[in-house]
């Protein structure tokens, strides 16, 4: 089932639940028990949003872009009750952000916000890079709250997203807001330039 999402904002709602044997790239766990995440999206255009993970996916009525580990997600009905506290959940391929709608051959720069500490973003494949420093963010240990990164036409880019549950209590729930904005290269702002891989 794949459908794409042109979006240029991408909004987050995270509450703590869970999802393990999940079958996805889980590349850690840290632990000790309840929590879960939610994430929506506002449709614009520029970009296209593919979830790549079972917790991940296109809500049919609303058409956003979900990341829901809890009990409430179609696609783990009866499994599971959220993420551990004190744990730490890392999985290298939760979406996808891929340059299928600009003009042809049109290199874009992406980059995307969380203003949740507790939610960061890498990239596996080493394509993805902290829009402070530049260096390259391809492991949860060095996952970071804002990043950036080049697509080429055509191509997409797999993040990566680490959950830090915290010593919250079981049945804890948070809000947090991701943004994802596009530039074609060579208009992004001076503060992205020479650090997005570009």
């Amino acid at each position: 089932m794949r459908k794409n999402i042109a979006l240029g904002i991408f909004g987050l709602i995270v509450a703590f639940g869970l999802v393990l044997g999940a079958g996805a790239n889980f590349r850690d766990y840290k632990a000790t028990r309840s929590v879960h995440w939610d994430i929506v999206t506002d449709d614009s255009e520029l970009i296209d949003l593919t979830p790549l993970q079972p917790y991940a996916y296109i809500d049919n009525e609303t058409g956003v872009l979900v990341v829901d580990i809890s009990p409430d997600n179609p696609n783990y009905p009866g499994y599971g009750m959220g993420l551990s506290p004190n744990s730490e959940y890392n999985f290298d391929e939760v979406f996808e952000v891929s340059n299928d709608l600009w003009e042809e051959n049109m290199t874009i720069v992406v980059r995307i916000t969380s203003d949740n500490d507790e939610i960061q973003l890498y990239g596996a494949d080493g394509d993805i890079h902290d829009v402070t420093t530049g260096d390259v963010v391809e492991y949860s240990d060095t996952a970071v709250n804002s990043v950036c990164f080049v697509v080429e036409s055509g191509d997409a880019v797999k993040v990566g997203m680490d959950f830090d549950a915290g010593n919250h209590a079981p049945g804890t729930s948070q809000n947090a807001t991701l943004h994802i904005e596009a530039w074609r290269l060579g208009t992004e702002p001076s503060s992205l330039v020479g650090k997005c891989g570009q």
